[in-house]
């Protein structure tokens, strides 16, 4: 898959590497790897470079093989294929359409909420993962989320379609991260739905009129 625009930043792909991200953000990534051969590439780089450090001696052993386990545990390491096989049950459903899903997310489905239905063409589901604020965001075509803020960084990747907001356009595989320091207002146009997922490290933080009003629910959504 090769129209892949936005990826992760050097410093995230090298704590995925060491084995030093977990939980949502790390899955997010792992399924951003599926899609971008790119970063792909970078991953083998940057492992190779860490198994050579680990070979060289050190006064700290028990260190590296603290980091070689926590990396060999994390996330499974996609390989070179540029497009894997599907796994039955990859998929995921919202009313009458369908959606595939990464492997490494697909794997997750037994986990999956009920759909929500929010204010405009807007749905939620939550991944019930201990420990993660994951959710499925579906907009409608035509659609637009509040504008809003982020209270701790909020990762996002693109499964379906797309949508735009101030800053760009993000299509099928990209991976965004923003924190608290970025407000934005992604939209859909009148061709195409847009289905992404979302790990949180807080609750959205809504800045604009009448969409104040969601700042509990989006609390609630948080808990």
């Amino acid at each position: 898959m090769s129209n892949v625009n936005h990826h992760p930043d050097i410093s995230s792909l090298k704590a995925y590497a060491a084995g030093e991200m977990a939980g949502g953000p790390a899955m997010l990534l792992a399924a951003h790897l599926e899609y971008c051969e790119h970063c792909r590439n970078q991953m083998r780089q940057l492992e190779q470079s860490l198994s050579q450090t680990m070979e060289e001696p050190c006064e700290e052993p028990d260190l590296l093989e603290q980091m070689l386990s926590q990396s060999l545990a994390q996330l499974p390491v996609v390989d070179s294929l540029p497009e894997p096989e599907p796994l039955p049950h990859n998929e995921i459903q919202l009313e009458d359409k369908r959606f595939v899903l990464p492997q490494v997310i697909a794997r997750q489905v037994a986990k999956l909420g009920g759909w929500n239905r929010m204010p405009g063409q807007l749905h939620q589901a939550r991944l019930n993962i201990d420990g993660s604020h994951l959710h499925f965001i579906h907009i409608g075509k035509a659609s637009q989320v509040p504008p809003h803020t982020h209270k701790g960084r909020e990762f996002t990747l693109v499964l379906h379609g797309g949508f735009s907001d101030d800053a760009g356009d993000y299509g099928v595989g990209d991976f965004i991260c923003l924190d608290e320091s970025h407000s934005h207002q992604p939209r859909t146009d009148e061709h195409e739905d847009c289905l992404v997922i979302t790990a949180l490290e807080g609750p959205l933080q809504f800045t604009s009129g009448l969409s104040r009003m969601l700042n509990p629910l989006s609390q609630l959504f948080f808990r």
